[in-house]
């Protein structure tokens, strides 16, 4: 990693003001001292990486593979075919959005369980860390690490403390800016950097920005890029420095966490770690002291973390416990099937090509000329002046198609492929033919244990330092309050309150994702629907509908016939069929509603003048003949009990009545 950066010679302009920024807490360490301890630890790790593990190279081959250089295409001759097809990419995406798919569920456990007020608080800091989680952003930063730890043998995320947003935030780091320290091991309780001695990163920003950024070294770092005063242009022109993460012992054997910052040999800056609270508050306890008499004080401090760590959370899972990467992944391990594929693909292909009857020719009865004017025009006709056979000018030389030998190596390598990487096809959403469907069950759940594996081993315990992490930004920074705001799964907005005076010490995190993804917890969903066995609010849940409560509300409103109450819910005016408004107007239109839903309906014990002719203009209205017949029957028998009601002189309606009840007639 190259530093030393040539500059731009350019005219004197004007400078660019440039902000202070905070200091980190100091340390009593030697700037010589300092530089002669990273330069060697640097030194060993990168000979470590590329002498022993040969790692660049091999990411340099992953990484062509992944994106589909695969050969060299300028190697080929015009007729031959540079054959490809890149199972690589399509396995390790479709095995990454499985695991990322199941994004685990954030719980938090107040110290004190009794304590209502701290379960409130405990609650409202999970409900805003799951939203803040629940993103698409965080999702990607998952699939980002993933993805590097296929291709670079390791994935890193780190936390940092944005000052403009003044909020926390992750961001993805490139391995191949990293140099970590060779002679640790991920911790097997987490995937964090605490048995590393030194994390170093690359960091390449404009000049105006490091100096900014470290105003009391602006002169040195000037004469380090060979510059005096340091123009616009020339502030603009990027350059690259470390930010190096460091356990240091000084004599006695003490341990401190430091960061630093460094250009070639300059030290930028140095200090202790700065997501740390080592001054801490005092507070009043309840305790009296014997002594004064007063209450007991206690200091306390706004940590959530049992010790200062390096912010860096790695993805790990195939490791072997030599060193932080990964001793192999599925790209390394398909690459030469991949290449297998590729070489049988072309020869088929070639083949396939070449597999086209050939005309040759006799000198003796057919000139060039003449031979160049045959096509492969079926309607053309060749006449031979001198040949008693035409067979002795014209032959036809047959063509072999591919051996189905080859055809069966091709659709074995794939499978091999499949198998690296756990995302068979039937696993992919592609059909196969002749698989029966025991036989796609059994394959797709082999490839969901591999993605349950990566999940529970990776995907989980990153994010359990993720949101560690969170709850230690949010007890140091947040002294004033922060809002996470989001809008529910029904629709309503949801505005939470964070700071740190908030959030009770002792909480504990815990992370768990769902044992299923979504497309077979909507499976199970519907089967489960199918034979009444889940409630409509859980079925939504499940199916990921928006407003699952409205839905819900609205379905039993509309199962119970309670149409006034659905249609009021839907906020629009319910449907009158011919005659006024009222009361008995709805009670007729419910009756229908029920009737054409396959219910048998009684008619009131007092019939309305309202209620019959509500009836009636159903009937007489077009809606009615489009009904099914078994509706149409069902309707008229109820109009049958309505004229016996009508025609009992003890059934007076208490609505007033024509002399004659209005005719229910109808065209059936």
């Amino acid at each position: 990693m190259d530093e030393n950066l040539p500059t731009y010679p350019t005219p004197d302009e004007e400078r660019i003001e440039q902000p202070t920024v905070e200091v980190l807490p100091s340390v009593d360490i030697d700037d010589n001292d300092l530089v002669a301890v990273i330069n060697r630890k640097e030194a060993e790790a990168q000979q470590y990486t590329k002498n022993v593990l040969k790692l660049p190279e091999r990411v340099k081959t992953n990484n062509n593979f992944w994106i589909g250089k695969q050969f060299d295409e300028g190697a080929f001759e015009n007729w031959q075919v540079p054959y490809k097809d890149n199972l690589i990419w399509q396995d390790t995406e479709t095995r990454i959005a499985l695991a990322a798919s199941r994004m685990p569920d954030i719980i938090l456990t107040p110290a004190d369980v009794n304590d209502v007020k701290k379960k409130e608080a405990t609650k409202t800091l999970q409900r805003g860390l799951d939203i803040r989680f629940k993103t698409d952003t965080i999702k990607r930063l998952i699939k980002n690490g993933l993805r590097h730890n296929h291709l670079d043998f390791i994935g890193i995320l780190k936390c940092v403390w944005n000052k403009e947003k003044d909020d926390y935030e992750y961001v993805t780091v490139r391995p191949d800016r990293m140099i970590l320290d060779h002679t640790a091991t991920i911790p097997e309780d987490g995937f964090t950097a605490d048995n590393m001695d030194f994390i170093s990163e690359v960091i390449e920003e404009p000049l105006a920005v490091i100096a900014a950024k470290f105003p009391g070294k602006k002169d040195e770092l000037y004469a380090a890029v060979g510059i005096t005063r340091g123009t616009s242009r020339q502030l603009m022109r990027k350059y690259k420095y470390k930010e190096i993460w460091m356990s240091w012992w000084d004599a006695q054997g003490k341990k401190q966490e430091i960061v630093c910052h460094k250009y070639q040999n300059l030290i930028l800056d140095k200090g202790k770690d700065p997501y740390w609270d080592y001054t801490g508050y005092e507070k009043t306890t309840d305790r009296i002291d014997e002594t004064t008499g007063f209450n007991k004080t206690e200091t306390l401090f706004h940590n959530h973390l049992p010790f200062p760590r390096k912010p860096y959370i790695l993805f790990s899972h195939t490791n072997l416990g030599k060193d932080p990467y990964e001793d192999t992944t599925p790209v390394e391990q398909a690459i030469p099937l991949q290449k297998f594929a590729n070489k049988v693909g072309r020869q088929i292909a070639e083949i396939s090509a070449r597999a086209v009857p050939k005309i040759g020719f006799s000198g003796k009865f057919i000139t060039k000329e003449e031979a160049r004017r045959v096509t492969n025009d079926p309607d053309e006709n060749i006449w031979l002046k001198d040949a008693d056979d035409i067979r002795q000018a014209i032959s036809v030389i047959p063509a072999s198609p591919p051996s189905m030998v080859l055809s069966q190596e091709l659709t074995s390598t794939r499978s091999q492929i499949d198998s690296k990487f756990s995302t068979h096809s039937t696993t992919r959403g592609e059909r196969i033919a002749q698989e029966s469907g025991i036989s796609k069950q059994i394959t797709r759940e082999g490839d969901l244990s591999i993605s349950d594996d990566i999940v529970s081993i990776c995907v989980e315990r990153v994010v359990y330092e993720m949101a560690n992490w969170a709850v230690q930004m949010i007890k140091l920074n947040y002294d004033k309050a922060h809002y996470v705001r989001d809008v529910g799964p029904d629709g309503e907005a949801v505005q939470l309150e964070l700071s740190r005076d908030k959030i009770d010490d002792g909480i504990a995190v815990n992370v768990k994702a769902s044992s299923v993804d979504k497309s077979e917890r909507r499976a199970i969903a519907l089967q489960l629907a199918s034979r009444k066995g889940i409630d409509p609010f859980s079925l939504a849940e499940d199916l990921d509908l928006s407003n699952p409560k409205e839905r819900t509300k609205r379905l039993i409103l509309f199962s119970t016939n309670d149409f006034p109450a659905y249609f009021k819910e839907l906020g629009i005016d319910m449907p009158v069929q011919g005659g006024a408004g009222g009361s008995d107007v709805e009670q007729a239109q419910v009756d229908i509603q029920r009737l054409m839903g396959g219910e048998d309906v009684q008619p009131p014990e007092q019939l309305s003048t309202d209620y019959v002719n509500t009836i009636r203009g159903f009937v007489n209205s077009p809606e009615f003949p489009a009904q099914d017949p078994t509706v149409q029957e069902r309707i008229k028998s109820f109009i049958g009990l309505m004229r016996q009601k009508l025609s009992n002189p003890q059934n007076t309606p208490q609505s007033p009545l024509p002399a004659q009840p209005p005719a229910l007639t109808s065209p059936i």
